[in-house]
């Protein structure tokens, strides 16, 4: 199968609201690995005025897959 530059690069969102909540999850996709992954999470989270702390930087947790 042939590469294609833009979707072998292309990052997805699903965003759910809830509105008895007010609660919003945002599911992303698509990073080349974690390091990238987590270098975006810390950016939308400072960019967005809230305190962000990776799971893995409170507990020494294994990796589920």
């Amino acid at each position: 199968m042939a590469h294609n530059k833009f979707t072998d690069n292309l990052i997805t969102a699903m965003v759910f609201t809830n509105e008895d909540t007010n609660g919003l999850i945002i599911h992303i996709n698509g990073f080349k690995d974690e390091i990238q992954a987590n270098k975006f999470a810390k950016k939308l989270m400072k960019n967005s005025g809230i305190e962000y702390k990776s799971i893995r930087d409170v507990f020494d947790l294994p990796t589920i897959h």
